[in-house]
């Protein structure tokens, strides 16, 4: 798993916003405000519904996780000479190398094969907070830390054998650095996608919250063989919290749609009790229970252009889990989303994997009229994955998917699952 130390990405010596104008992509941020122009009623939140299996997970789903010690090095501490801190340390770290920090989603269940193979930075990555698809058909992927540390490698799966189980290897590609604004704080939601120019792009915005009701958006051109951005190009934007509250944090997933003519962003907003009010969960509760729906909510909005003024709906809100990974499951057809994907990173309480079916609200004569959530399923993706691997539920915190690549074509063929 060790890799060449690559060499850092050079900033440029002058930053230029790219304005908005009449040149600009239609998948443009620039000056734009995501969140804003809440539209429709907010729905009543759900409660989690348990599942047997979720028939709609798509098998193969990349998932990220956001493990790995953030203590100081043991150097550091054998220097202050704190002993105590320092054998705490060593048990964290030996920790370390047994948490997931890549893994697919195996099956209906739910469960979780932990990627373990490979030379890609990933692997020892600390904080995942997202992942992206960059390249479906040769299985390419970027994952991001919240220090805006990016990590591209690509995915191959062996195919068993008499002699080999079959193993998941991630090959390292290229590591880069998100800028953000001085003093912004973590980087909280990434999304690389195509824009109408063909050309690859990767937007990223900050958590917000703390008594903040809003945070900032980047967007620029992605060089993925590089790992950086072409920061000659970022285009400057803001977000806003849809619920108004500033102990919400502003976006804790993203995930850009593009349908012509209109563009969609995606993205999941939570509030976490146990650390803006010091809620109290204990291992013996799950999601379903009276102090979890207090502690954790969360809301799935989208903001739209291209169909005039930008708007945003709340499609859905939930109570018991923090929603930190969206997916959105497309008509093969149409191009539209039918149904999202969830993955929830609720602490000590593990993580849930959820389906939110969706369906077009429609009024006769008159066309469609936004979207109408049904109710979610969802299975116990940490407990379920626990029992696979063995390791503890409270370190499976989902907090970013990405769609399938050619490699679990592999895995379903090979009759793994």
């Amino acid at each position: 798993r060790r890799h060449a130390k690559p060499s850092a990405p050079q900033p440029p010596k002058h930053h230029t916003p790219v304005p908005m104008g009449v040149c600009a992509s239609k998948t443009s941020t620039a000056d734009t405000l995501i969140g804003g122009r809440v539209v429709g009623t907010t729905p009543p939140p759900f409660g989690v519904t348990w599942a047997d299996r979720l028939i709609d997970a798509p098998i193969g789903t990349v998932v990220c996780f956001d493990n790995g010690s953030k203590k100081k090095s043991m150097m550091s501490l054998a220097l202050e000479g704190d002993a105590k801190k320092l054998r705490e340390n060593v048990g964290a770290k030996l920790l370390d190398n047994i948490l997931p920090r890549i893994g697919i989603i195996w099956n209906e269940l739910g469960v979780v094969k932990p990627v373990t193979h490979g030379n890609a930075s990933a692997l020892d990555a600390i904080d995942l907070e997202c992942i992206s698809q960059v390249s479906g058909s040769d299985s390419i992927y970027v994952a991001t830390s919240s220090n805006g540390k990016m990590h591209v490698f690509k995915l191959y799966y062996t195919q068993p054998s008499c002699l080999d189980w079959g193993f998941l290897y991630a090959e390292h590609i290229s590591q880069g650095q998100l800028p953000s604004p001085p003093g912004a704080g973590e980087v909280e939601a990434t999304c690389c996608f195509m824009n109408d120019r063909s050309e690859l792009m990767m937007i990223w915005t900050g958590r917000g919250g703390q008594e903040l009701k809003e945070s900032w958006t980047r967007q620029a051109p992605f060089d993925y063989m590089t790992g950086g951005v072409d920061e000659l190009k970022i285009e400057l934007g803001r977000m806003v919290g849809v619920t108004g509250n500033p102990k919400w944090r502003t976006a804790s997933s993203m995930q850009v749609h593009v349908n012509w003519p209109v563009v969609e962003f995606w993205f999941t907003s939570v509030y976490d009790g146990t650390e803006s009010d010091g809620k109290v969960l204990t291992a013996e509760m799950d999601q379903t229970s009276p102090e979890a729906k207090a502690a954790f909510k969360s809301v799935l909005a989208k903001t739209t252009f291209g169909m005039g003024p930008s708007t945003t709906d709340i499609i859905a809100q939930y109570e018991g889990i923090k929603v930190e990974a969206i997916l959105l499951l497309k008509d093969t057809g149409d191009n539209k989303v039918k149904a999202v994907l969830l993955g929830s990173d609720d602490e000590i309480l593990g993580s849930l994997l959820g389906v939110q079916p969706l369906q077009e609200a429609k009024v006769a004569g008159m066309g469609n009229f936004g979207l109408n959530a049904g109710t979610p399923r969802f299975v116990n993706l940490a407990e379920n994955s626990m029992y696979e691997t063995f390791v503890p539920k409270s370190k499976f915190g989902t907090s970013g998917f990405a769609p399938a690549g050619s490699f679990a074509s592999a895995i379903i063929n090979g009759g793994r699952v």
